[in-house]
């Protein structure tokens, strides 16, 4: 009898975080997961800086948010791994030797995962952060190579492509979109791929030190490695998704019996990547 392959719970998280108050907004997203009949899960996905809010007025005000890796929100979500048995990932700001960085941590019970700093910035987080200078990391969890990246990184595809190459299966990518065509560019990242991806955004709006308001779209969506909506959240409310998967439908990179993306790749011949 063949082995079965094994299905995992996934849960993600869309927020409407009230900006300076990451007590508040930690509290917020614990109810949000263990208030279900049933909190139980194998990856739980959060948005980026899901607890401090996103439109900072200074690079001071973004310091002065900004954690330890083990500080506040490592703790949190160690507590809610091990309530939940789940592998949580979630964005903040962390404070690095050289400034601050719009990061996300992997957490499994007490054990830090993975600790990454978001690589391609966007717009004004170039004045408020530091850029990330380690390549985007593939854990080992219980459930098989997990990716992890971060909102605006998947505008480039070299970054989910790495993942994909270094094995990743499923990719956690907590955002802030305020961009209308993420969720659906997200579906060829996961196609191109043939990768699971499983984006936590948030929704509400902000509007702080004069500038033009921001308007986060939601749409937090779970997207099979064949480009299908497993779950999606809608715009404008806080929502968890809930579905399952199995995450080795994700080994196979075949479009056709004779057609593998990965195997048919000509790196040779795609010198200005490499420049």
């Amino acid at each position: 009898m063949q082995n079965q392959r094994k299905k995992i719970t996934v849960a993600v998280v869309q927020n409407q975080p009230d900006f300076g108050q990451p007590e508040k907004n930690r509290a917020s997203v614990a109810r949000m997961i263990l208030e279900r009949p049933d909190p139980s899960a194998d990856l739980i996905v959060l948005p980026e800086l899901f607890a401090t809010g996103y439109q900072f007025d200074s690079a001071s005000e973004a310091a002065g948010l900004a954690e330890p890796e083990r500080g506040p929100t490592f703790r949190f979500l160690s507590e809610l791994s091990s309530e939940t048995g789940a592998v949580v990932v979630a964005g903040l700001p962390i404070k690095r030797d050289g400034g601050v960085s719009n990061g996300a941590l992997a957490v499994l019970g007490s054990h830090l995962l993975a600790s990454y700093d978001k690589i391609h910035l966007f717009d004004e987080e170039r004045d408020f952060f530091i850029e990330g200078t380690s390549p985007l990391p593939v854990v080992e969890t219980p459930f098989g190579p997990l990716g992890l990246m971060i909102c605006f990184d998947w505008l480039f595809p070299e970054a989910l492509r790495s993942l994909a190459l270094s094995g990743a299966l499923v990719v956690a990518h907590p955002s802030n979109w305020v961009l209308p065509f993420g969720p659906q560019g997200m579906i060829l990242r996961s196609v191109e791929n043939r990768v699971f991806t499983v984006t936590a955004n948030r929704t509400g709006q902000e509007e702080r030190g004069g500038r033009p308001p921001l308007t986060f779209i939601g749409q937090s969506q779970i997207i099979g490695p064949r480009g299908d909506i497993i779950a999606r959240a809608s715009s404008n409310a806080p929502a968890l998704l809930v579905a399952e998967i199995e995450p080795e439908e994700a080994l196979s990179k075949k479009v056709a019996s004779r057609s593998d993306f990965f195997e048919q790749r000509r790196p040779g011949l795609y010198s200005p990547l490499s420049s």
